[in-house]
C-alpha cells in the first residue's frame, strides 16, 4: 500500500478546510441527496463526501456504508486530492497503491474507486465527492460529467457553508460590542442586520429595523447627502468614511453621533456603520471653544497694544537703547507677533466652524490665481533660499472666493518653503480633473515640495487642529491651526483638500475646487 504525497499547498490547504468550518459537523439531507444522487448515476453501491483533514479522511455524508472517518494514510481521497480530475481506478486489487489497502482486503472489498477533487474558491483541495464499487469497470462519459457537475454543487454548498459560519461569528463578536453596529444593504440602503446595542438604542426590534434606512433614522440626512458620503466607498477612494449626524433617540430627542462607514465583502459585500455618542464630547468642546474664545477675544486688544510698543522700540522711534535690551526687544516682539497670529487664527477658524464666514464665491481664472499665489510669497521664498516655480496653469476658471483662496494657498506655500531644504525648489501648478460619471468637473491646485515628507504617523491627524509631528523642527515654529484652516476654508467653499507625500522624496498638498466656464 502507497501512502499518499502530501499536497504542495498543504498548510494553506488546511488553513482553508479550518476555515469552512465543516469538519464534525452533523449529517445534513441536502448533502445526503447529493451521495445518494452519485450513487444512483453511476449505479455503485457506495458514495460519499469526504474531507482530507491533517490525519484522517471525515466523511460529511455517506451512502452505503456507516462510518464517519478512517486514516488519511489509507485513504484514496488522499491520493485523489493531488489532482484536479477525476481519479479513476478500475481495478484496486490490480493498483500498486491500492491492492493492500484496508478497503480492498476488509469487509468493504472495495475494487472500483472514482473521486472528484472537491477546491475551494481559492483552488485549495479540501476532499472528494466518490463513489465506490465491489467489482471492476470504469464510468461512462455521461456518468462522469455528472460526478463533475455534482462536485460543483458541493463547492457552492461549501463556499455558501462558508459565508453563513463567518457572518455567525462576526454576528456574535459585534452583539458583545458596545458601540451600535449595522449593516446595510449596498442597493436598497435597508439594514440587513444591527447588534444588540443598536437595537436596544434605538429601541426596535431587528424585523421591523430591516423595514427602514439610515435616512430614517437620521432625519437631518437626506439620500442625496447620504449617497454622497458612500460614494468615495462605492468608488474605492477610501476604506472608512466619517460623519457626524444628530440622531433621534427614544422619545424624540435629537442627539450628535459620530458615524463611520465601511465596505464588509462578504458573499454579498454590504456597508457596515458603527454609530458613536458623542454628546459629552461636544460638550466638551463647546466648553473648550467658549472659553478659548473669550480669553482669545481678551487677549487680542493687549496683544496687539504691546507688538506696537516693541515695534517703537525695536524700530529705534523711542530714541536709543542698549543692545542688550534691542535683542531682548526683538524677541519679545517676534514672540507677541507668534501670539498674535494664533490668536487670529484661532478666532478665524472658529468663524469657519461655526459656519460664520461669509464666502464670496465667484469665477477665478486658474492663471491669475497661480501668478498671485506666487508674487505674494516670492519674498518669504527668497528669505529661506528657496525657489518659486510655476508649472502648468490651464486656461480655466475655478469657483471660489478669492481672499480666501489666497490664504489657503499662502498658508501651503508657506509650509513648503518652511519645509524644503536651502536652494530646494517648491511648484504651484494647476490641472483639470477626470470627471467622473456622477461628479461635477473639478480642477486640482497643487503645491509640491522635496522636503523630508509628513511622517507616516502623523498622516490621520494632519489636518486637526493643534496637531504638529513630534519630530517637527523647531526651528519651523507654527501655531497648528494652519491645516486646520485650510481644510474649513476649502470645504466652504465646496471643495475637497488633500496630498501625497513620501519620506525623504516630499509632499504634495492639493486642493480640488469646482470648476466652471471662462467668463
Amino acid at each position: 500500500m502507497q501512502k499518499p504525497s502530501l499536497p504542495a499547498n498543504e498548510a494553506a490547504r488546511l488553513a482553508s478546510l479550518a476555515d469552512h468550518y465543516i469538519l464534525d459537523t452533523p449529517s445534513e439531507q441536502v448533502f445526503d441527496n447529493i451521495t445518494t444522487l452519485a450513487a444512483k448515476i453511476c449505479d455503485t453501491p457506495y458514495a460519499f463526501i469526504a474531507l482530507i483533514d491533517s490525519r484522517r479522511q471525515w466523511f460529511k455524508s455517506t451512502y452505503g456504508m456507516e462510518l464517519q472517518e478512517s486514516d488519511r494514510e489509507e485513504s484514496f481521497c488522499g491520493h485523489a486530492i493531488l489532482g484536479e480530475d477525476i481519479m479513476e481506478v478500475p481495478d484496486a486489487s490490480q493498483d500498486p497503491r491500492f491492492h493492500d489497502n484496508p478497503f480492498v482486503e476488509g469487509d468493504f472489498q472495495a475494487r472500483f474507486y472514482a473521486g472528484k477533487p472537491i477546491q475551494s474558491a481559492e483552488g485549495q483541495a479540501l476532499g472528494t465527492l466518490c463513489v465506490m464499487d465491489r467489482k471492476p469497470r470504469q464510468l461512462a462519459p455521461e456518468q462522469m460529467e455528472a460526478i463533475n457537475a455534482l462536485a460543483q454543487l458541493v463547492e457552492t454548498l461549501l463556499s455558501t457553508r462558508r459565508q453563513q459560519a463567518k457572518f455567525a461569528w462576526l454576528g456574535s463578536v459585534l452583539d458583545a460590542m458596545s458601540e451600535e453596529v449595522a449593516l446595510f444593504d449596498m442597493d436598497s440602503l435597508h439594514y440587513v442586520y444591527a447588534n444588540d446595542s443598536a437595537l436596544d438604542e434605538l429601541d426596535i426590534d431587528i424585523d421591523a429595523l430591516k423595514e427602514t434606512t439610515p435616512l430614517d433614522m437620521m432625519p437631518e440626512l437626506d439620500r442625496e447627502a447620504l449617497e454622497a458620503l458612500l460614494r468615495p466607498l462605492r468608488q474605492g477612494e477610501k476604506e472608512v468614511v466619517i460623519s457626524e449626524q444628530l440622531r433621534r433617540r427614544k422619545g424624540g430627542l435629537l442627539y450628535p453621533v459620530e458615524i463611520r462607514i465601511q465596505i464588509i465583502r462578504t458573499a454579498v459585500p454590504v456597508f457596515a456603520s458603527v454609530v458613536r455618542d458623542i454628546s459629552e464630547r461636544k460638550a466638551i468642546e463647546r466648553a473648550q471653544r467658549e472659553l478659548i474664545s473669550t480669553v482669545s477675544h481678551e487677549l487680542r486688544t493687549p496683544l496687539g497694544s504691546i507688538d506696537g510698543a516693541l515695534s517703537v522700540i525695536t524700530s529705534g522711534m523711542a530714541g536709543p537703547v542698549p543692545e542688550p535690551v534691542a535683542e531682548m526687544a526683538s524677541l519679545a516682539q517676534r514672540n507677541s507677533q507668534r501670539l498674535v497670529r494664533l490668536v487670529t487664527e484661532f478666532l478665524d477658524l472658529e468663524k469657519a466652524e461655526l459656519g460664520k464666514v461669509d464666502f464670496r464665491i465667484k469665477p477665478l481664472h486658474l492663471d491669475d490665481v497661480l501668478n498671485e499665489a506666487l508674487t505674494t510669497n516670492q519674498g518669504f521664498a527668497h528669505k529661506h533660499g528657496v525657489r518659486l516655480q510655476l508649472g502648468e496653469a490651464p486656461q480655466e476658471a475655478v469657483l471660489a472666493d478669492p481672499d480666501r483662496l489666497q490664504q489657503v494657498l499662502t498658508n501651503l506655500l508657506s509650509n513648503a518653503i518652511k519645509f524644503s531644504p536651502p536652494d530646494g525648489i517648491v511648484t504651484i501648478e494647476a490641472h483639470r480633473l477626470e470627471k467622473s460619471h456622477d461628479s461635477d468637473s473639478r480642477a486640482r491646485i497643487s503645491i509640491i515640495d522635496r522636503g523630508p515628507g509628513i511622517p507616516e504617523e502623523f498622516k490621520p491627524y494632519l489636518f486637526e487642529k493643534f496637531s504638529q509631528a513630534q519630530n517637527s523642527d523647531k526651528k519651523r515654529p507654527g501655531t497648528g491651526l494652519g491645516l486646520a484652516l485650510v481644510k474649513a476654508y476649502v470645504e466652504g467653499m465646496h471643495g475637497r483638500v488633500d496630498f501625497d507625500s513620501q519620506p525623504h522624496e516630499g509632499t504634495a498638498f492639493h486642493v480640488d475646487l469646482p470648476m466652471t466656464a471662462l467668463g
